[in-house]
Formats: structure tokens, sequence, C-alpha cells
């Protein structure tokens, strides 16, 4: 585990973020076709499955 101990300015100063690549990636991962997503992502990964398998830019992917 990392740990990094700050004082009151700098933690104020300091900015968390998430990448939106990793969501990207993330997306990606759920709708690979031999995945079964969880409640709350099924119907997503349907729609999602559909577009990527109707557009041909998403071929590679």
């Amino acid at each position: 585990m990392i740990r990094i101990e700050l004082d009151a300015p700098s933690l104020g100063a300091t900015r968390i973020a998430i990448s939106p690549l990793w969501d990207a990636f993330c997306s990606l991962y759920l709708a690979m076709p031999r995945r079964a997503p969880s409640l709350p992502y099924q119907e997503w990964v349907v729609r999602a499955r559909e577009v990527l398998r109707e557009d041909d830019r998403t071929h590679a992917l």
C-alpha cells in the first residue's frame, strides 16, 4: 500500500481524478462477448454489443 502524508495546504491544492481512458477500457471489458455483467449493467451491455457489432469502425476492438 502506498501512503502519502500531506499537510493541510498541500491537501487543499491536490486534485484527484479518474482517467476517461480507464472508463473506456472498463466499459469495453464489460461488453466483451462472453462476459456476464451484473444487473445494473445488463441493459447497457446488450445495447453496447449491438452498437459494436453494427459499427464498422469498432471491428478491431
